[in-house]
């Protein structure tokens, strides 16, 4: 028995329904299904597969200049090529840059897109407006107002000079204009401000352009953060010194601000505390609390440390001697001491000692403290201490300032003491480099002293003086071709004082290793003495091994009589020249010449000289062994 399928009227209305959406939804269904859209292969090639990007249109370009399309790579206005929504909005960008790039900066870049029915492709309009007029090319580029600085967007607000010399960077690096140049240009000198004050991590980009009167006005977005202060010192490269001496002589405190200006007289400083070689850039590495940072400044550290020993023989001389150490960066601080000896023979010796502190107070100030003792035979003892306060205005120059006091006690058939309080500056500059072996460069120093000198002799009454020292020096050196360099040094020192005789202990010898070879050591003696030499070397070794030829001459002066306390010494007969321990002080010029040798050895550097005087003969030259060693 067949059923018939029979629906009741109640379910009529919801079966309508049904049917409706069925044939309102059925046309679109067969148009996805007969549509597949593709992406476009570029040069308008067919597509060939599903499109994993959208919709695909033809652009429509007529409001584009021929220029703007030709360098966007829009291709030709009539191209049938087909575009993916990602490739059309790359090439509204293009356009941009390349309008901001002439300078265009109320440009305004629209891209509609309206999407295709079925298969058809869509259509895409691309074009550039000005606000308040019609889409065309412009013909007109905006520019900065004339009194108008950029507007500063800063995260946190910063101090009114320092904003003021941010937004007036900007506008001179810019030279008013709003392309990308200009505006990368004030960007760059905008960050430049900020690092000079200590920013070293801000940044600094541009918020947007506001455009009125075809003027635009720019807005940056500053983000400076907080300002970069030291929290540690590193050396790379630096095994003895410690970095808390290093940051001490730098001037680089805890919790300093940090800048390019500090950097720079940082290293400075350490270039010129005798510890280094070579000290390189600083650079900041980010510390551990917020602002902290690291300054890392890679150094080459200087054997600092040195000990000399020079034995001399001459015929009637008699042998001499000379021992100097020098003790450098005692214990990684920086600090150094030195003790001196030297006997030149006939009974006088002198005996030096020293010591430098490298920083006082973290200043960039050094202090000096020396203590010198002179014997001379039976005639006096002179006692001398100063106290130095040196700074390094540049790399390789040093200025300082000493007070001396000095004093002489006489003995024998003298009686009696003098005392000398003065003031002695100096500057300095040293540009000969090699260290080692010089071949360029110069090196100079000005030494004046003035002071006051008391007399007490017995049977006489106290007496003053006026009292100048001066001291001139310089040296330099010129390539002579490979491996050999000229060499010429000069030196002129003079006394002056008051009262009718000069006294002993103020005298200025030459001779031997004083500055003249080829003549016993303090051969000659003077109120005024000059020296000059020069020497042809042939460098056998980068670290001080050389020979060379040399030639010295001397010139000595004494205008006055010569006294040791309240005795004059007995002039010569024929002259006014007197002996003092087998010195000659008779006014006149004197020469020598020679050859040398120093090489290096394991243990250090070990030279041998040999100097004549001008009719000579052989038995008469003077010999002077050397030994140095540095560590």
């Amino acid at each position: 028995m067949r059923r018939a399928l029979a629906l009741r009227p109640r379910y009529w209305p919801a079966l309508g329904v049904f049917v409706s959406l069925a044939l309102g939804l059925l046309p679109i269904f067969a148009a996805v299904a007969s549509a597949a859209p593709s992406e476009a292969l570029p040069g308008g090639a067919p597509p060939t597969g599903r499109a994993p990007r959208g919709d695909v249109y033809l652009l429509r370009r007529d409001a584009l200049p021929d220029s703007l399309r030709a360098e966007a790579g829009a291709g030709p206005a009539d191209s049938s090529r087909l575009w993916s929504g990602p490739e059309l909005e790359s090439a509204a960008l293009k356009v941009r840059d390349l309008l901001a790039r002439r300078g265009d900066a109320a440009a305004i870049v629209r891209l509609v897109l309206s999407r295709g029915i079925g298969g058809a492709p869509g259509t895409a309009a691309l074009s550039v407006a000005r606000p308040g007029a019609p889409a065309a090319p412009l013909a007109t580029v905006a520019t900065l107002a004339p009194s108008a600085n950029p507007v500063l967007n800063a995260a946190t607000p910063l101090p009114g000079a320092l904003a003021d010399s941010l937004a007036a960077a900007y506008r001179a690096a810019s030279h008013g204009a709003v392309s990308i140049d200009g505006i990368a240009a004030g960007l760059s000198a905008a960050r430049d401000v900020l690092i000079d004050a200590g920013y070293y991590a801000a940044e600094v980009g541009l918020d947007s352009l506001a455009v009125s009167g075809g003027c635009a006005r720019a807005h940056l977005r500053v983000l400076a953060g907080p300002p970069a202060v030291v929290e540690a010192v590193e050396l790379p490269g630096g095994t003895a010194t410690r970095p808390s001496t290093a940051a001490s002589i730098a001037g680089l405190r805890s919790g300093m601000r940090v800048t390019p200006a500090v950097l720079a007289e940082a290293r400075e400083r350490l270039a010129g505390s005798g510890l280094f070689t070579s000290v390189g850039d600083p650079r900041l590495a980010p510390g551990t609390s917020p602002g902290g940072a690291r300054v890392v400044i890679p150094v080459e550290e200087e054997r600092s440390s040195r000990f000399e020993g020079a034995l001399g023989v001459a015929r009637e001389g008699g042998v001499t001697g000379l021992v100097d150490l020098a003790l450098g960066n005692i214990a990684g601080s920086g600090r150094s001491a030195g003790l001196r000896w030297f006997g030149p023979g006939g009974g006088r010796s002198e005996y030096a000692a020293r010591y430098r502190e490298p920083s006082l107070f973290g200043r960039r100030v050094d202090a000096t403290v020396s203590l010198d003792a002179q014997v001379a035979d039976s005639l006096f003892t002179q006692t001398r201490w100063s106290l130095a306060v040196g700074r390094y205005p540049g790399a390789g120059t040093r200025a300082s300032l000493a007070l001396v006091r000095s004093g002489s006690v006489f003995s024998g058939l003298a009686r009696g003491s003098t005392t000398t309080w003065s003031l002695a500056g100096q500057a300095a500059m040293d540009r000969l480099r090699p260290v080692l072996n010089p071949t360029r460069g110069f090196r100079a120093a000005v030494t004046a002293e003035g002071g006051s000198r008391g007399e007490r002799f017995p049977g006489l009454p106290p007496a003053s003086h006026g009292l100048f020292r001066g001291d001139v020096a310089i040296e330099g050196a010129v390539p002579a071709g490979p491996d050999r360099a000229i060499v010429a040094s000069a030196r002129g020192r003079g006394a002056f004082l008051g009262g009718d005789a000069f006294p002993a202990e103020e005298l200025f010898f030459v001779g031997g290793s004083e500055g003249l070879r080829g003549h016993p050591d303090r051969a000659f003696a003077g109120s005024r003495v000059a020296v000059a030499s020069i020497e042809h070397r042939w460098i056998t070794d980068e670290r001080g091994g050389r020979l060379y030829l040399f030639g010295d001459a001397a010139r000595h002066e004494l205008p006055k009589p010569l006294a040791a306390g309240s005795v004059a010494l007995p002039a010569a007969s024929g002259g006014s020249a007197a002996s003092l321990a087998r010195t000659v002080l008779s006014r006149g010029w004197e020469f020598g010449y020679g050859a040398g040798l120093r090489t290096r050895m394991a243990s250090g550097l070990v030279g041998l000289e040999l100097g004549f005087a001008p009719g000579e003969p052989l038995r008469r030259a003077t010999i002077h062994v050397r030994y140095a060693s540095t560590w």
